[in-house]
């Protein structure tokens, strides 16, 4: 559950104004790394464009609900930085990571009742993408720009505008293509042709503040031998 969570929180524009604050700040920085970077791997300023955005998505906040998947019948991501929430839910049984300021804390709700104990690994400050994962990424689309075409699309999914970066194999070359939907705020609305592909199926800007607060307080960690 925790790999699932923990990849989701690894997977996912700031208006100008006269007073920024640190969050727009920070957004913008992530913004321009990503599309310099990118821009320096030869990528089309559309490309880079998604990666820009893509980069601001862990400055954002915002509530997604995604479709049933192999792991859990629906997930849900919940942010509001530097808070986040990822729900995993299967059976009844709700498997959750919680990012507080505190640390990060695995919870389980099942009849009802709920329980969380501290992380032994302990999330840093959220990034979807972070400016280790800007230059993999970017390293990631040069590499295959041999094999495959980018180009950028638009669309809706749960009911939002979204921007989308469509991979697609070059003739004679094996293997499917894959597709990446980003919403304004740079969260990740869909996910195709990778192992663990994701639809969202709800999508909002608003988020509950009582649902990024821990349900129960937390278990002692255990006592290592």
């Amino acid at each position: 559950m925790r790999r699932a969570a923990i990849a989701l929180l690894a997977v996912i524009a700031v208006a100008c104004t006269s007073h920024q604050s640190a969050a727009q700040k920070t957004a913008q920085k992530r913004e321009k790394q990503a599309r310099d970077v990118a821009r320096s791997a030869g990528l089309s300023p559309a490309v880079q464009g998604v990666l820009a955005l893509y980069a601001t998505a862990a400055d954002n906040a915002f509530t997604v609900t995604y479709g049933p998947s192999a792991a859990a019948s629906s997930i849900v991501l919940t942010q509001d930085p530097p808070l986040r929430r990822v729900d995993l839910v299967n059976q009844g049984v709700t498997r959750s990571v919680f990012v507080t300021r505190q640390g990060t804390y695995d919870c389980v709700q099942q009849d009802k009742q709920w329980a969380c104990q501290q992380a032994e690994q302990q999330e840093g400050t959220p990034g979807l993408l972070a400016p280790q994962d800007i230059a993999r990424t970017v390293a990631q689309l040069k590499a295959a720009k041999t094999n495959y075409t980018f180009k950028v699309t638009d669309r809706k999914i749960a009911g939002v505008g979204v921007h989308c970066l469509v991979t697609t194999p070059r003739p004679g070359v094996s293997g499917g293509g894959s597709t990446l939907c980003l919403s304004s705020q740079g969260a990740v609305l869909l996910v195709e042709g990778t192992d663990n592909p994701l639809t969202a199926v709800k999508y909002s800007t608003s988020v509950d503040d009582k649902k990024l607060r821990l349900p129960t307080t937390p278990e002692p960690p255990p006592i290592k031998p």
